[in-house]
């Protein structure tokens, strides 16, 4: 048996997560230890909204974790598109334990439009602090904008332009583009 950083004992067979099921089933219930227990995941914006939030004491054996999920609404669709989340909100609101009781699979988007409705200063802080910023280079001309979208407005293109040339790494109107995010930049 292996215990992981986060407190957690994977006492599943050797070769266990060889299997693509298993190996998703792993990784949620690694996942859901970290969002919990990661120190420094809890210092970020997004990982605010898990502060005093805990697992259940069962759950730190992954095979009793993976025995109550496949038992849990939402388990199979969740196996077969991955476009599921598991929850501990939505059953028992306000609810800090991951568990059998308050955990059920709900669809992604239900799960990021809860998270906006209970922690939208959460969500503010997390999309500032992932602005990109656009530098735009032509001779010893360099100019720089906050979005995206200024600068598509200021050289007078489509808006994803300005994108597509960076992804591509062609030029937009002559100009090289570079981009910097804002936590590389400083400024989150």
């Amino acid at each position: 048996m292996a215990k992981n950083k986060y407190g957690g004992i994977n006492d599943m067979e050797t070769g266990w997560t060889k299997n693509a099921d298993n190996k998703k089933v792993y990784s949620l219930w690694f996942d859901m230890l970290r969002r919990c227990y990661d120190k420094e995941q809890l210092q970020r914006s997004k990982g605010k909204s898990y502060l005093d939030c805990f697992v259940c004491e069962q759950w730190f054996y992954l095979s009793n974790f993976y025995a109550d999920i496949q038992r849990i609404p939402g388990y199979e669709e969740w196996i077969k598109n991955g476009k599921m989340s598991i929850d501990k909100d939505l059953l028992s609101r306000g609810a800090k334990e991951y568990s059998p009781q308050t955990c059920c699979f709900i669809p992604l988007a239900v799960n990021v439009a809860e998270m906006n409705h209970r922690h939208p200063e959460i969500t503010r802080n997390a999309n500032e602090a992932n602005k990109t910023k656009y530098i735009l280079s032509k001779g010893g001309e360099i100019l720089t904008f906050s979005s995206e979208k200024e600068a598509c407005e200021t050289l007078q293109v489509h808006q994803c332009s300005i994108a597509s040339c960076y992804r591509r790494g062609s030029k937009c109107k002559g100009y090289d583009v570079s981009r910097i995010s804002a936590r590389m930049d400083g400024e989150a």
